[in-house]
């Protein structure tokens, strides 16, 4: 009897968010942090997309989406100095 199968897409985004988790416990911008996880998500989507699962490609797609602009206003924010202490 087989087990379940993974896909490499879904190791690769777990690995992303394991690496992005620890990589904030020891200092990496939130830009970075941000950045990292809409990665994941980007990982995820490609994966449910090559699924034919449409609705979580799509939600998939729009929080990598999100976790983008929350990257570039990190960076823009740090760029400029108005970053909360």
């Amino acid at each position: 009897m087989k087990g379940p199968y993974v896909s490499p897409l879904i190791i690769a985004a777990i690995a992303v968010v394991l690496v992005a988790v620890t990589a904030m416990v020891f200092g990496l911008p939130d830009s970075w942090f941000c950045g990292l996880l809409a990665l994941a998500c980007l990982l995820i989507a490609l994966d449910t997309a090559y699924r034919e699962a449409r609705v979580w490609a799509v939600t998939a797609v729009t929080t990598a989406a999100v976790l983008s602009g929350a990257a570039a206003y990190a960076a823009y924010a740090k760029a400029r100095g108005r970053r909360q202490p």
